[in-house]
């Protein structure tokens, strides 16, 4: 079962990767009509949820910048950002490397409990591997989202 959590998480990343290199950059900071957010606050809110919930929610401390934090959490939007984003290079490269340091920090490991946490959506997390889970039904949300403000921007 572990196995098969890892090869999701790699799975799921390696296609929003594949994804976003179809892109021209000059798109990834287009806001649809309609929207908030734009394909780059997307990605670094990808970053930042396996980060929060790898490290964080397992007593580990956070991998990335505080910056992370301060633009790409739940509720931003950068229409309101008063800080610069990482460079697009740097996000694709954390979004690259994350699942083998996670898979490196946390394999053998997912069985362990955890503080119970409910996600937004009412979802019951209580184990490690409960958590590296969601993450990847979480990136396909957005693998969706992505391919929607592709096609309308």
């Amino acid at each position: 079962m572990e196995e098969m959590i890892w090869r999701q998480l790699d799975f799921v990343r390696s296609q929003t990767l594949k994804l976003v290199r179809t892109i021209p950059e000059e798109k990834l900071t287009m806001i649809p009509a309609g929207f908030r957010n734009h394909m780059l606050w997307n990605l670094g809110h990808l970053a930042l949820v396996l980060d929060k919930y790898a490290y964080s929610f397992t007593g580990r401390t956070p991998k990335l910048p505080a910056i992370y934090q301060e633009l790409f959490a739940n509720g931003t939007v950068p229409a309101e950002w008063s800080s610069e984003s990482p460079a697009l290079d740097e996000i694709l490269k954390v979004l690259e490397d994350q699942p083998l340091q996670v898979k490196a920090e946390l394999s053998g490991r997912l069985e362990e409990k955890i503080d119970p946490y409910t996600t937004s959506s009412g979802y019951r997390i209580e184990t490690v591997g409960q958590l590296i889970n969601f993450t990847t039904y979480h990136e396909g949300m957005h693998f969706s989202v992505l391919k929607l403000y592709n096609k309308i921007v």
